[in-house]
């Protein structure tokens, strides 16, 4: 009786298919796994960091909106009693409205600074920035930052503990996001775009007239007389 496994050839187990599949996937299904988990891990860094986005834009454009009274709820724009309003000259004081229009639109204009959500001051503007960025998440700190000048910006800048090991190598061990929003009070910027205007004039007008037709006063440069005050100092030269 012949044996039959002495009818086997060499060869024959190395062109057999079967376990195949077993073999791939064992080589396969790392990479996979190791892809999904850096997908997964992706996705939460981007969540996020789209929320951190999102809470700094909702909180400038909530100190933005009450930034014309301190009494108006950030959130819903409601008062706790009727009748509440600011100081008259507020803006020129705690809003520091007179150094940012004469200082133009350079980088050293009026600002003001303050650490959320628990932060503050004593001034006006750093009580409407703190009133605005109470409603943050917990775990969230930041700065908020009011530029006064021509136009008023009201930059939020939020960070959060970034608690992906995998990615804190990358990113470091905080992430953030910022955003702005600009105060909009169109009776109020028509105001002191026409009061630059007028001291403008005022001093371009006085440089203008020779000291000798000066008679101790200032003439407003105007359309009609620009031309007449700017030529004497031309024929002058």
């Amino acid at each position: 009786m012949k044996n039959n496994h002495s009818s086997l050839k060499p060869t024959s187990f190395l062109r057999s298919s079967r376990g195949s599949f077993t073999i791939e996937s064992t080589f396969v299904f790392p990479i996979i796994m190791l892809c999904v988990v850096m997908i997964l891990l992706l996705c939460l860094y981007l969540y996020q960091s789209a929320m951190l986005v999102q809470a700094s834009a909702i909180t400038s454009e909530r100190a933005a909106y009450s930034w014309n009274n301190s009494h108006k709820d950030p959130s819903t724009g409601s008062f706790a009693e009727e009748g509440e309003t600011e100081d008259l000259y507020w803006r020129l004081t705690e809003d520091q409205l007179v150094s940012a229009l004469f200082g133009g639109f350079s980088e050293g204009g009026a600002s003001q600074t303050i650490n959320v959500p628990d932060g503050g001051g004593e001034s006006l503007g750093a009580i409407k920035m703190a009133n605005a960025a109470k409603p943050l998440p917990a775990g969230v700190s930041g700065t908020m930052t009011s530029k006064r000048g021509i136009l008023h910006p009201i930059t939020t800048v939020l960070y959060t503990p970034l608690n992906l090991v995998p990615i804190q190598r990358f990113a470091g061990d905080q992430m953030g996001g910022s955003q702005y929003s600009t105060v909009v009070e169109p009776v109020e910027f028509i105001r002191n775009v026409e009061l630059v205007r007028y001291y403008v004039g005022k001093f371009k007008a006085d440089k203008a007239k020779p000291s000798e037709e000066k008679g101790g006063e200032a003439v407003a440069m105007t359309p009609q007389n620009a031309g007449v005050q700017l030529s004497k100092v031309a024929k002058k030269k």
